[in-house]
Formats: structure tokens, C-alpha cells, sequence
């Protein structure tokens, strides 16, 4: 059980300020998985139907990612480039059959443990971010952000990751307060909030800022059909609260000054000399499209898009900055359905799971609920699953949270963990 935490742990945000945590985790878990699949030869798969679905849902990745690789000769380039995200998503089927049964008949143990490390992850991130901005973690951990937070990764992930788990927190404090009736656990709760958003704007990344209010939304809604009016409450008070304390950590004007900066870089957009954040992705976002019209079906093969412009010093991209585009140019039509079926999916069934009348299962599903929502909107305007830690997080909380809220195959026995 606790090798188990300490991988996800790993999965879920050591990673993001130890480098390659995430994929050493990814592949023991993988490897624990395949070991226990072979162990059971002959004994049925026993995981649920959607967990069976997911499975194939992220080996449609792979068939895409195949297809376009063989549709485009084979090139020696583009083989390289199916080790990521590919092949993480090809390790999930062997984490779902040989490791997901075991989390299904332990779901509401494992469970009570899992909400500790949303927690703890929530904090540690605000602690990083706070101590790199101030240069105290310069001498071993330096980002890729010049002033920004970023952990061992790009501020973008890190800023992104660390405001899920700042609400991953929130439902972890509520539950454990509910579980052990301690206001204690409650508060620590608001606090993991806190320290997730904070962790967010410390890095300065605006494409999560893009998606909070989106996903307050649907905490909201979720206390509002429960009629959990102090949740409410503690929702608008710690957003106020993050607000003015983040005014207080950052220097200067400097998050008006981020906002300022989208806007004016819209109203002045040109389609051929911008290059400013916002101007350089509308220009790769146009270059995407005009790819996937040249290659429609099959894209122009993983890891192909390349935007570069005019000049000899000019910068040189590797990706569309969004997941959608980048999916369509490269893997054509297979592949941005796979993209598309990997959030609506868990999204459909973690929606209806969080109506559950068990409300632990209900708690969990929202959470799922939240990271497959985020992740929605942060594609927007970035590739979520171009490198390591952002594919590995999304595969590993996705198939976790869903395992869990999602009841087995068999009717499960009475747990003696109670709610």
C-alpha cells in the first residue's frame, strides 16, 4: 500500500521538482502491473467496463500515432518522437488490468490515504514556488522560467499541475473533516487551495488562470446541489484571500501587468510579424491548420510540426502550443479524436459518478471531474501531453480516481473504513 502512495506521489507532484520522477513511477507502477496481469492467467481481467473503455481509449493514442508514422514512410525523425506521449499512453492498459482490481476492492482504504497526498503536493508546490522566486533554490533546482516558478519543469506545467492539486486539496481537507469530524482537517483543506493558486501565479502561467474560474464553477455547483453552504462560503473567501495575498508576494504590478500584456498583444495581433506570447500562438495555431488541410487523415507524422519564421536568430518551435492543434497536425483526424475521446470520456462518467449516494465516491469522482477539466481548457493554449510529467499526471490521476469511484465488477463487500 505505501510503495504504491509513494509512486503515485511521485506521479502526482514529485515530479514536478525532481526530474523525472513521474517517469520512473510510470514505468514501476507499469511494470508492477504487467507482473500481476501475468500472475493471474486465466482468471478473467475483473475491471469494470469503463475502466475497459479508458484502456482503449489511450491505445487509440497509439494506433494514431502508428498510422501516421507509416502514412509518412516510416521516418527515422519521427520514430524518435513516439516515446512521448505515446508510449505513456501505452503502458495504461497494463496499470488498468493488473493493478486497477486490486484498487477497486481497496477502493475506500486507498482512498482515505490518497486525499493526504493531494495535500501534501498542494503545499510542497507553494513552497517550491515560493523559494525559487526569492532565488533560495537556485544552487539545485533551477527552472525554465526567468523569474517565473517552475520546479524542475516549464513554469506552464508546473502552474497548471499545482493548481489542480490545490483543489484536489480543498475536496481532501472536506473529506478527512468529515471522516475524523475535526475542523482541523477542514482548514488545511482551504489552506492546500490557497497554496495551489498561489503556486499558480507565482508562475505566472495565464493559461491557468484561464481555467479557474471554470473550475470554482464546478466545485460550486457541486456544494450547491448538496446544499453545503459553508463550502460556498470558503470558496469566495479563499479566492479573495489568494487574490490579496498574491498582490502581496508578487513585486510590483506585475500580474496586472501579465494580463495587460494578452490584451494588448490581441488588439495588435499581426498574422505575419507578431511575436509576442500571444501573437507567436496564433501564428503556430494558423501553421497547424494549414498542415492538417495538407494532411488531413494521418497528419504530417508524430513529432513533425516544426513553426519557424523568417530571419536567421528567429525562434524555432516544436509544437502548436495547444494540444488540439498540435494533435491534428501531426496525427490528423485519428488523432485529435483520440485527444478529444480522452476528456470526454472520463469527463461523462466522472460527472455521473459524482451524483453517486456514497459521497466518498461522489468527493473522488468530482475530482476527477476537475483534473479532466482543467486539462481541457489548459490544451487550449498549450501541449499538455508533449512532455513527461504533464502526460504521466493526466494517465495516472484519470485512471487512479476513476478505479476508485468507480464501483467493481463484483458487489463489494462491507468495507470497515466508514465515509
Amino acid at each position: 500500500m505505501w510503495v504504491f502512495l509513494l509512486l503515485f506521489s511521485c506521479i502526482s507532484f514529485v515530479g514536478l521538482v525532481l526530474v523525472k520522477a513521474e517517469s520512473w513511477a510510470w514505468t514501476a507502477l507499469s511494470l508492477l502491473g504487467l507482473l500481476v496481469l501475468l500472475g493471474r492467467r486465466g482468471q478473467g481481467l475483473g475491471v469494470s467496463k469503463s475502466l475497459r473503455a479508458w484502456a482503449i481509449i489511450c491505445l487509440l493514442w497509439c494506433v494514431a500515432a502508428l498510422n501516421s508514422w507509416a502514412a509518412n514512410g516510416f521516418l527515422v525523425s519521427q520514430g524518435r518522437e513516439l516515446d512521448t506521449p505515446y508510449l505513456k499512453f501505452l503502458l495504461v492498459p497494463f496499470i488498468v488490468f493488473g493493478l486497477a482490481p486490486f484498487w477497486q476492492s481497496n477502493a475506500q482504504r486507498i482512498a482515505n490515504k490518497l486525499w493526504l497526498c493531494y495535500i501534501v503536493g498542494a503545499i510542497l508546490c507553494f513552497a517550491t514556488a515560493y523559494a525559487q522566486v526569492h532565488g533560495w533554490l537556485d544552487a539545485w533546482l533551477v527552472g525554465e522560467g526567468i523569474g517565473r516558478a517552475g520546479g524542475a519543469v516549464n513554469p506552464i506545467y508546473f502552474g497548471n499541475i499545482s493548481l489542480l492539486l490545490g483543489l484536489l486539496g480543498l475536496l481532501s481537507g472536506l473529506k478527512l473533516a468529515r471522516r475524523h469530524g475535526a475542523l482541523g482537517w477542514s482548514l488545511l483543506g482551504w489552506f492546500a487551495m490557497l497554496c495551489g493558486l498561489l503556486a499558480s501565479v507565482l508562475s505566472m502561467s495565464r493559461g491557468g488562470w484561464v481555467a479557474l474560474p471554470f473550475l470554482l464553477l464546478i466545485v460550486v455547483a457541486s456544494a450547491w446541489a448538496r446544499r453545503q453552504k459553508g463550502r460556498l462560503i470558503g470558496i469566495v473567501g479563499v479566492f479573495l484571500a489568494g487574490i490579496l495575498v498574491a498582490q502581496t508576494l508578487m513585486p510590483g504590478d506585475v500580474l496586472r501587468h501579465r494580463v495587460g500584456l494578452a490584451y494588448t498583444a490581441l488588439l495588435s495581433f499581426d498574422p505575419n510579424a507578431s511575436q509576442d506570447s500571444v501573437g507567436y500562438r496564433l501564428r503556430m495555431w494558423k501553421h497547424a491548420l494549414d498542415v492538417t488541410v495538407e494532411h488531413p487523415l494521418f497528419g504530417a507524422g508524430p513529432g513533425s510540426y516544426v513553426f519557424e519564421t523568417e530571419g536567421g536568430i528567429s525562434p524555432r518551435f516544436r509544437h502548436a502550443h495547444s494540444d488540439y492543434f498540435n494533435a491534428a497536425a501531426n496525427l490528423g483526424l485519428l488523432g485529435l479524436l483520440a485527444l478529444l475521446f480522452s476528456y470526454a470520456y472520463p469527463a461523462w462518467r466522472f460527472f455521473r459518478l459524482s451524483r453517486s449516494v456514497e459521497p466518498w465516491r461522489a468527493e473522488i469522482a468530482l475530482g476527477g471531474l476537475l483534473v479532466v477539466t482543467g486539462y481541457a481548457i489548459f490544451s487550449l493554449t498549450d501541449v499538455m501531453f508533449y512532455r513527461s510529467i504533464g502526460t504521466v499526471f493526466y494517465l495516472g490521476t484519470v485512471t487512479l480516481l476513476l478505479a476508485l469511484a468507480e464501483p467493481g465488477q463484483e458487489t463489494t463487500r462491507t468495507e470497515r473504513i466508514g465515509p
